[in-house]
């Protein structure tokens, strides 16, 4: 495979991804606020979900900004100016202006990468923008743009052991990338919440209770090749739900205890409950 001529996102080459995936997990190992500062402001509203079919950006500019505190932190000096932001898909752009006000964006559990990188693979040119947190999974878009109607919202491709395999297996994400940031930012948010209330494995039939106070988010199942869990919320509440038949496990995420203390009445078998 050849290299590419060196732009804001590298050459292409192992070394140029290899030196943006080992930042991007130092900007994610940063001490985040206090577990305090997340009960400024009212609860989460659900009203970001009214966008997700027609604008994800609204809404994932409303969940970000409804979920997470600001921050008096500086601008990590690696992070993207508006100039390199302006070669980017709008929704990717918009992800890196939220994390400006809201940091807690790079500092995922698999974090996005402060400045995404250019690779290539035996597929074509790929723009890496998010990393699995031990270097084994990567998410990234085709690239250079090739100037077609899906550049301003392209596919996103999931890539197994990208840098151990020569011919690496990728996965199609079922949504484009403006839904995948949704998809992406849900799982984290509510894995990384300062409140967390985890199932064991119980029957599918138990989670009927909860239809009634959850909404679902509207999006594809995420990563169905591993859980393909569904998305739901409710006040101040996220929720992951992966179920077949028979068989499901839910999370919930809180920044709020209190919003966790409904789902005492539905007696799950709970692997942790911090209500």
């Amino acid at each position: 495979m050849g290299t590419q001529e060196a732009g804001p996102f590298g050459d292409g080459t192992a070394m140029s991804i290899g030196g943006a995936a080992l930042k991007a997990w130092t900007s994610a190992s940063r001490t985040p606020p206090a577990p305090d500062r997340f009960f400024e402001g009212p609860p989460l509203s659900v009203d970001w979900v009214d966008h997700v079919d027609t604008d994800p950006i609204r809404a994932l500019e409303m969940l970000v900004l409804g979920w997470y505190p600001a921050e008096e932190t500086p601008l990590d000096p690696e992070a993207p100016t508006d100039d390199v932001l302006a070669l980017l898909p709008p929704s990717l752009a918009a992800f890196h202006r939220l994390a400006r006000v809201r940091p807690a964006l790079y500092r995922f559990n698999h974090p996005m990468l402060l400045l995404p990188r250019h690779v290539a693979r035996p597929d074509g040119g790929r723009l890496v923008f998010a990393v699995e947190n031990q270097g084994c999974r990567d998410w990234c878009i085709p690239w250079p743009p090739e100037g077609g109607p899906g550049d301003a919202d392209p596919p996103v491709w999931l890539t197994e052991d990208p840098y151990g395999d020569d011919d690496p297996e990728t996965i199609l994400e079922a949504e484009p990338l403006s839904r995948f940031l949704l998809q992406f930012t849900l799982d984290q948010a509510s894995g990384i919440a300062p409140y967390n209330a985890w199932t064991y494995v119980m029957p599918t039939e138990r989670l009927e209770p909860l239809w009634s106070s959850l909404r679902p988010v509207p999006l594809s199942p995420y990563m169905p090749t591993y859980e393909g869990h569904l998305f739901y919320t409710g006040p101040g509440l996220l929720a992951s739900i992966s179920a077949d038949e028979t068989e499901a496990v839910a999370a919930f995420g809180a920044r709020h205890r209190e919003a966790l203390a409904s789902l005492k009445a539905y007696d799950f078998p709970w692997i942790r409950f911090d209500a």
